[in-house]
């Protein structure tokens, strides 16, 4: 009898499990679809509309990881006098070696690091999702996952090779597994969350101050259990790039130092612009756009996100040097909150019992709202989308064989986008008037200039230009210039 009962017990079983099944595929099949969106606007946003947001994302980054790689590539003054770590370009170069063949010149390297990056960004995603869900709940949390995948500055940043954008995608896990997590295993997961915040105090030293309050929050009130696997997480990466900087410059965690020291202390970011106190939080409003209004809600609900955004947003205020990309942390982290507020005034003006049950409309206006705040914010910036001319004309020449020597004239330096876009190993030489064009004329026989142009010699014929800049060729070979004529003599000799 009793396995008679069994056997006639095991259908209703499997009936019983079959709706589980179906939810859990459902939501596989709605985080593919989420990831492939978010993936898909960064990789296409950076592939049809590449841009250099700030010089840094070529020459801090990129073209040392390209020196590291192939041997040449410009050096700018950061990396002559060692402010800079090498664990990120480090990593940036392994990108590139790995994804060179993917496409002729440039373009291999270069799309393997944009979807790399990119892919590291997703973090941002899940954690949005993740964060929103244990502060409010689902409505809240389908919001933040959705927003943070189609939001303009997360998106557009996102393949960026800035250290403030790489710090960020590991910080924002670190947050998570410090409050939240597998309680049943707090000591491994607060090792964890302190490896990952030690990791992106390093790449980012300005973080410092909300990894510290970050840490003391996971240690409270347990401190005797929690501070031993908190600071050993912490150690980790500190102690790495220390490591990095003694075998690669002079001793332990030189970048660190130096960076005080010539920046804070010798002034000379400030020789790149200063900004009022202020400045950041006007910033913030144009970035965002219309999700402020539901930021200081949710804040109210998940007071520690909040106090996090204060302490960057304040440590960063207090530098007289801004920068628009220094405030890419608070992005993910104050859109998080908003789409947590979002839901929190939802449920104020849900009076009526029936509205409350209905959870689909609020999400589905949520992410209407980012969707169209995105698209509102996009079009306050239409500077964004204008792809720099010299790095395109330096991209469709990494493709010519016959190259023997670039020239630039009546172009910023800054705008030139060094050797991780031009991929040949032949002279750069900048020119500084119509003299020095004449005479530097046979070291290169591309030359890089405005459409309008009047003084190029009558060997040199237009070929090609995009956004009002073009390549001007000649035929025949180059001379080698001086050393003092090339790109990296005109950095050393203006202190660039």
């Amino acid at each position: 009898m009793e396995q008679g009962a069994e056997i006639r017990e095991q259908p209703e079983a499997m009936k019983s499990s079959r709706p589980y099944q179906g939810a859990r595929l459902k939501r596989i099949v709605a985080w593919i679809a989420l990831l492939t969106i978010a993936m898909g606007l960064r990789v296409g946003l950076a592939i049809h509309f590449p841009t250099v947001f700030h010089p840094d994302e070529i020459f801090q980054t990129l073209e040392p990881a390209h020196r590291l790689v192939y041997d040449y590539g410009v050096t700018t003054w950061e990396w002559r006098v060692g402010v800079r770590s090498w664990v990120f370009p480090a990593f940036l170069a392994g990108v590139m070696r790995a994804t060179g063949w993917m496409g002729s010149g440039a373009a291999g390297y270069t799309y393997g690091i944009i979807a790399v990056l990119s892919l590291a960004s997703l973090s941002a995603v899940w954690f949005g999702f993740a964060w929103a869900k244990r502060a409010s709940g689902m409505e809240a949390a389908i919001i933040a996952a959705g927003a943070c995948s189609i939001y303009l500055g997360l998106v557009y940043f996102a393949p960026k090779a800035l250290t403030e954008v790489a710090a960020t995608h590991v910080l924002l896990p670190g947050l998570y597994l410090g409050v939240y997590g597998d309680r049943s295993n707090e000591r491994k997961r607060l090792f964890f969350a302190g490896i990952l915040c030690g990791l992106a105090a390093s790449l980012r030293i300005q973080l410092i101050p909300a990894v510290v309050f970050a840490a003391i929050y996971f240690c409270y009130p347990r401190w005797r259990q929690r501070v031993p696997a908190v600071v050993a997480g912490l150690s980790l990466p500190i102690l790495a790039f220390g490591l990095v900087d003694k075998i690669t410059w002079s001793y332990p965690w030189q970048s660190f130092v130096r960076n005080f020291q010539v920046n804070v202390f010798g002034g000379r970011s400030q020789e790149y612009g200063v900004q009022p106190w202020y400045w950041y939080l006007l910033v913030l409003m144009v970035l965002l756009g219309p999700a402020v209004l539901f930021i200081v809600q949710g804040a109210l609900r998940s007071p520690f996100l909040a106090a996090v955004v204060l302490i960057i947003l304040g440590s960063h205020s207090l530098l007289s040097h801004k920068e628009v990309r220094f405030m890419y942390p608070i992005l993910p982290l104050a859109i998080t909150l908003a789409s947590i507020g979002f839901v929190e005034f939802a449920t104020l003006i849900r009076t009526s019992p029936k509205l409350a049950e209905f959870s689909k409309p609020v999400a589905a206006a949520g992410l209407l709202f980012f969707v169209l705040s995105s698209a509102f914010v996009a079009s306050m910036l239409p500077g964004w989308w204008k792809a720099p001319g010299a790095q395109l004309a330096l991209d469709q020449l990494s493709r010519d064989s016959t190259l023997c020597g670039v020239g630039f004239y009546g172009v910023n330096w800054w705008d030139i986008s060094g050797y991780t876009h031009l991929h040949r190993n032949v002279p750069i030489v900048p020119v500084m008037d119509s003299a020095g064009l004449v005479k530097e004329a046979p070291a290169f026989n591309a030359l890089i200039a405005h459409y309008a142009i009047s003084e190029a010699p009558t060997s040199f014929k237009r070929s090609e230009c995009w956004n009002g800049i073009c390549v001007y060729r000649r035929a025949g070979a180059c001379i080698v210039p001086q050393p003092e004529d090339t790109f990296d003599g005109y950095l050393r000799r203006t202190g660039n």
